[in-house]
């Protein structure tokens, strides 16, 4: 290879639009994955960097799993645990609405692979492993491609191993990926302690999302910080992945006119009014996935949905999942079904304030986040189906389709 090869030094990840039509696996985009030559092209080669965690440290770079936990911190941990350990790529993006982590690892899969591989190097660890789960064939495939180019072409790293975990959603859950990866079920557990001090197998373990990861990637060849933030917008047709300015206004990403509210960071997220929302900026997400919901939808009647997929889906470990989330997902139903009356409202909210933070882990937290969220926003229609008149949407099916519980 030439040292011409090796000249690029881009801020992106993905810098284009990419859409995934309802139900495709696959984009409609006009990029394409990168093989290793085109990936040392567009992005030039990876520099060691034996200082990489206090540079990490510098740029402020946090998760972008949704936790927003410092990256360095997490490293720290690592090696104060005594290192050696074992790095994980979290690629199984469960949120049945995203799409940015699929998109990664679709067209850029040695971009996250590169962060895998700088991560270990700068705190030791000795196991690399990406995290995908059984329905993401197209991620699969890409994924398998880039590791054998890596391994013909000879790169001084930690081997991968691409592991598939099931199709669920808590499958992605940090405890869920630690407990398969030792052994057991793929399910969350309680842990008193961070996996990043004991882990796999009680090893030190590092969890990063794979846009994480992918930052990490950057780093090494710019050492500058996030300046775009990646963001998944699900609709009825499909969800489409942007990239932006972090400082991007969300007004100016997503037209606002005959939409009344917008779901931030997935089915465990926020619900926040339209005008609430436009005021945030790009950057500021925990997790970059927004759902929008149109004027003539009932957010109460999604919430309910949403509620319904949430109890279904749960490990059914603790009683907040087992009996509390089907609690929370039945009065729902009820207040839909204007089969309610205002003591169930009031049991409602005693409901949520029970099973809040008392979760085996963080699934019942996000049901309870989306569910008062939705009591808060849509407030006027909780009267209109408490009093039985129902609401004063026409309820048309414009929402991004909540699926059945695998």
């Amino acid at each position: 290879m030439t040292a011409q090869l090796y000249v690029a030094r881009p801020t992106s990840l993905l810098d284009a639009v990419v859409t995934y039509p309802l139900g495709a696996s696959h984009p409609v985009t006009t990029l394409t994955t990168d093989d290793l030559a085109a990936h040392r092209r567009r992005y030039g080669e990876r520099l060691w960097d034996p200082r990489l965690i206090a540079t990490i440290e510098r740029l402020g770079l946090d998760g972008r799993g949704g936790g927003r936990f410092p990256v360095a911190a997490k490293w720290r941990a690592h090696l104060a645990a005594g290192g050696r350990g074992v790095v994980v790529a979290n690629g199984a993006e469960s949120e049945p609405a995203s799409a940015k982590d699929a998109a990664l690892l679709q067209l850029r899969p040695h971009l996250v692979l590169d962060g895998l591989a700088a991560t270990a190097e700068a705190v030791g660890a000795v196991t690399t492993v990406v995290w995908v789960h059984a329905g993401a064939l197209a991620s699969r495939a890409a994924l398998a491609r880039a590791v054998g180019e890596r391994r013909r072409a000879g790169l001084a790293e930690p081997p991968v191993q691409l592991v598939v975990g099931p199709h669920r959603y808590l499958s992605g859950e940090s405890s869920a990926i630690v407990r398969a990866l030792s052994g057991g079920p793929a399910l969350p557990e309680f842990r008193r302690v961070p996996a990043a001090s004991r882990g796999v197998g009680g090893r030190p373990t590092l969890i990063h999302n794979v846009e994480t990861l992918a930052r990490i990637g950057l780093a090494t060849r710019t050492g500058a910080g996030p300046p775009t933030t990646l963001l998944t917008i699900a609709t009825a047709g499909g969800r489409t992945v942007v990239e932006v300015p972090s400082t991007t206004p969300l007004w100016q990403v997503y037209d606002l006119r005959h939409v009344q509210a917008v779901l931030v960071g997935g089915f465990g997220g926020t619900w926040m009014s339209a005008a609430a929302f436009g005021h945030e900026h790009a950057g500021s997400l925990a997790l970059g996935l927004l759902l929008p919901l149109p004027d003539d939808e009932c957010g109460i009647g999604r919430t309910a949905a949403i509620a319904e997929y949430l109890a279904a889906s749960s490990a059914g470990q603790c009683g907040p999942c087992r009996f509390g989330l089907r609690a929370v997902a039945d009065l729902l139903a009820d207040l839909v079904e204007l089969r309610a009356r205002r003591r169930d409202t009031r049991r409602l909210q005693q409901t949520l304030a029970e099973i809040a933070g008392r979760g085996a882990c963080h699934h019942p937290d996000g049901a309870v986040r989306t569910v008062a969220s939705a009591l808060r926003t849509f407030a006027v229609d909780v009267r209109a189906h408490l009093y039985g008149s129902s609401c004063r949407h026409a309820g048309a099916p414009g929402f991004f389709p909540v699926p059945e519980a695998p």
